[in-house]
């Protein structure tokens, strides 16, 4: 099992409740990220994520919980202005 932390940039002027954005970013989960939990935290302008998946490596587990967030971004639109910012 891998840990993958990201962070979350909030458009100016919107709220981001951490169990909310959880919330959003699960219904986006299929079987094949194999995301075993998801914890999130907010802070003034930002999310912070931590996902926990099973992969065979750590580039592959981060590349999945990207590819969890831009789902989540472009199929969500309240999260349609958030970034993940490159790290």
């Amino acid at each position: 099992m891998h840990m993958i932390a990201l962070r979350l940039v909030v458009p100016p002027g919107e709220q981001a409740a951490a169990a909310d954005v959880a919330e959003l970013l699960r219904v986006h989960f299929i079987p094949d990220d194999r995301i075993e939990h998801l914890w999130a935290h907010s802070a003034r302008g930002t999310v912070d994520l931590a996902f926990f998946l099973l992969a065979d490596n750590e580039a592959e587990a981060l590349l999945t919980a990207r590819a969890v967030c831009q789902r989540a971004f472009e199929r969500t639109p309240r999260l349609a202005h958030w970034q993940l910012p490159d790290a």
